[in-house]
């Protein structure tokens, strides 16, 4: 129970990686705020987290006012939030995976959403978490990214690509920031998670793919005590399909 005592708010917890993330979380007793779109998928992982202490929060992060309201409410139901696990992300919606088109054919409104919720969102929450890290000297924050072999990759998904690498300066710049107050910021890039998306998107590869368990144990590692000596890492793991 090495995160006893703590809060800690994951977005994207209503399926994959943010879920997992937030079950681990829980197993080692943090009070969770789970945050996602999907209200029927937050109660779903908060059935298989089954802390009585767990709250949701229904939010649209590619809305700054509604980023706002969100910490608002995690404020007032929680106090100060000792973790924050920036991982949601988009590179898909319910029809189709954002990969294929070049920046040329690349909709504005697909840019819009890759960017917001997964750079912009982790900007603006972190933003308005870090001042009670800050006083307090102590706090975790946590990113995921996506791990690339290089720019080649990015062929197809410019904008996917271009909002991960922007993750992990993001990590490394913010843990330059509030090394003096005693704040950790870590990010993990997995190359290749078997998700719900990725089963459905990529059956095959998924087989290769590594567990979203695989991501959670290393995170639940970094937002502890045992990794107080450990800021500004972009952490890979890779997968048995990456040869980068």
């Amino acid at each position: 129970m090495r995160l006893a005592g703590k809060s800690a708010l994951v977005t994207g917890a209503s399926s994959g990686i943010g879920r997992e993330i937030a079950r681990f979380l829980g197993a080692e007793g943090a009070r969770l705020a789970l945050v996602g779109r999907s209200r029927g998928g937050l109660e779903e992982t908060g059935r298989l987290v089954g802390r009585p202490d767990t709250r949701m929060f229904c939010a649209d992060l590619r809305d700054g006012q509604a980023v706002e309201h969100l910490a608002e409410s995690v404020h007032t139901t929680f106090g100060e939030i000792d973790i924050l696990a920036n991982v949601a992300g988009v590179w898909h919606d319910q029809e189709s995976k954002y990969q294929g088109p070049l920046l040329a054919d690349t909709p504005v409104a697909q840019i819009d959403e890759v960017l917001g919720v997964g750079l912009r969102a982790s900007f603006l929450l972190t933003r308005l978490f870090i001042p009670g890290m800050i006083r307090r000297r102590s706090g975790k924050i946590l990113q995921i990214s996506c791990g690339f072999a290089g720019p080649h990759e990015a062929i197809g998904w410019l904008h996917y690509y271009v909002t991960n690498k922007a993750i992990e300066a993001l990590t490394t710049g913010l843990a330059a920031e509030l090394r003096e107050h005693e704040v950790q910021v870590n990010c993990i890039a997995p190359w290749f998670v078997a998700t719900e998306a990725v089963h459905h998107f990529y059956p095959t590869e998924s087989q290769k793919a590594l567990d979203p368990q695989d991501v959670a144990k290393l995170a639940a590692f970094l937002v502890s005590t045992d990794a107080d000596n450990i800021s500004g890492q972009i952490i890979e793991l890779r997968s048995k399909l990456d040869h980068g």
